[in-house]
């Protein structure tokens, strides 16, 4: 455990700078950096676990292209701009595809977390349990509730509320226009 720790916190001292400057130098602040830098981990891990990966440059330079990538894509759809598209990674159209959709589904992730996050502690553990499939009877038992059909209305009323936070975002109509 203490290497993991030692490792991220290398990670994070040797390479978020070089990430703070990309979203600053653009205008970002702190937060977005943040969001891009831990957002780039995520995709670099879940690729990581295919054993089909191969990363053909340094940690540093593929770190550096994905975090770029997704603040160029959050810029786009933030002021709807088209920024020249120069890729640093020289991969072929098919996997630069496969990362951008790979790159959209953690935005949306994000994006459905923040919403989630902001709803009712009841509506929380409910959505949470039923995401897990946890059958109707035991999010019953476990919520108190009389009966699954209970649980039933209260998931409907729940994933609405959660929908239409999540549409009366900005971020989520700028996003949904590009797809």
């Amino acid at each position: 455990m203490e290497g993991r720790e030692s490792c991220i916190k290398f990670i994070y001292r040797e390479y978020f700078p070089m990430i703070m400057s990309i979203v600053g130098n653009q205008h970002g602040n702190m937060e977005d950096a943040e969001d891009i830098f831990h957002d780039g981990l995520i995709i670099i891990f879940n690729r990581l676990k295919n054993k089909r990966f191969t990363l053909n440059c340094s940690l540093k330079t593929y770190l550096f292209s994905v975090c770029k990538n997704l603040w160029r894509r959050r810029l786009e759809r933030k002021y709807r701009l088209l920024y020249a598209t120069d890729s640093f990674v020289h991969e072929d159209a098919g996997l630069y595809h496969q990362e951008a959709e790979e790159e959209e589904h953690v935005e949306k992730f994000r994006l459905y977390k923040k919403h989630l996050t902001e709803m009712p502690e009841f509506c929380r553990v409910l959505l949470t349990l039923y995401i897990r499939k946890t059958p109707l009877q035991d999010i019953a038992r476990i919520m108190n509730y009389k009966d699954a059909e209970y649980v039933k209305s209260r998931k409907y009323y729940c994933k609405n509320l959660l929908r239409k936070k999540i549409q009366s975002d900005p971020e989520c109509k700028q996003f949904m226009n590009y797809e």
